[in-house]
């Protein structure tokens, strides 16, 4: 956890100063239409902030040198594969493997949240995290950094789980 603070440590402030300006804005927008009830407000608020999260972490310059080599990992499950067979413990899996899903859980629970018409959610939530991982990986090449397929397929998943759990959640209520 110390790692993870330490790397996002100039972001942290900026992330913090983003959800204050968006908790603003949720107020303003309650104050204008208070018809609509809080929680559409609300859930597309954190949507957004959702959305903000993933950009920041996975846009946020490691330094700011010049761009380095770009690489392109495009054969699937390889690089999972090289991480598990060279992991030094289970700290570095849990770090690239598990991190790049749950970066994409609340995307896709607040996806399935937002929505009024549930025919297809799951498959909307899974194709729009599909879509920004896909985005997000492009803008990563552009920036000298790696892009991996694995990101994209482990983000997706990510996606997919945080959908499922509000429609498991949801059917409960």
């Amino acid at each position: 956890m110390e790692q993870l603070w330490k790397a996002f440590d100039g972001v942290i402030p900026l992330f913090l100063f983003t959800a204050v300006v968006a908790g603003v804005v949720y107020a303003v927008l309650h104050v204008r239409n208070p018809g609509q009830g809080r929680k559409p407000v609300f859930v597309n608020v954190l949507f957004s902030l959702s959305v903000m999260a993933i950009l920041f972490i996975t846009l946020y310059p490691e330094d700011l040198g010049p761009a380095g080599e770009q690489n392109v990992h495009l054969i699937p499950f390889r690089s999972m594969a090289e991480m598990i067979a060279n992991a030094d413990g289970p700290g570095v899996l849990l770090r690239n493997i598990g991190l790049n899903i749950l970066l994409f859980v609340p995307f896709g629970f607040l996806f399935g949240a937002r929505r009024t018409v549930r025919r297809r959610i799951i498959l909307k939530a899974t194709l729009a995290g599909l879509l920004l991982s896909l985005g997000v990986e492009a803008v990563q090449y552009f920036l000298g950094r790696t892009t991996d397929v694995d990101d994209v397929i482990l983000n997706t998943f990510g996606a997919l789980a945080g959908c499922v759990a509000w429609t498991v959640l949801g059917r409960m209520k």
